[in-house]
């Protein structure tokens, strides 16, 4: 996806414009940065992507993120 940025800007943004528990969009999902983003937040995602490939490297950073929390 030519589209890459880091996690800090996508938490920056949810920040900014969303209140914990609230839902955010993602309709061009790629790698999962957004949901990677939504999950450190306390907020929902709903994720869009038609790349198998990158279908599966977001499920796997969402999963990893997810594990990471709860050994916290």
């Amino acid at each position: 996806h030519p589209a890459v940025f880091p996690v800090r800007l996508a938490v920056d943004h949810i920040l900014t414009w969303s209140n914990p528990g609230d839902v955010v969009l993602d309709t061009f999902m790629g790698s999962g940065t957004t949901a990677v983003a939504c999950i450190r937040t306390g907020r929902n995602y709903i994720g869009f992507e038609q790349d198998e490939e990158y279908h599966a490297i977001a499920q796997q950073r969402i999963a990893e993120t997810v594990d990471s929390l709860l050994d916290m």
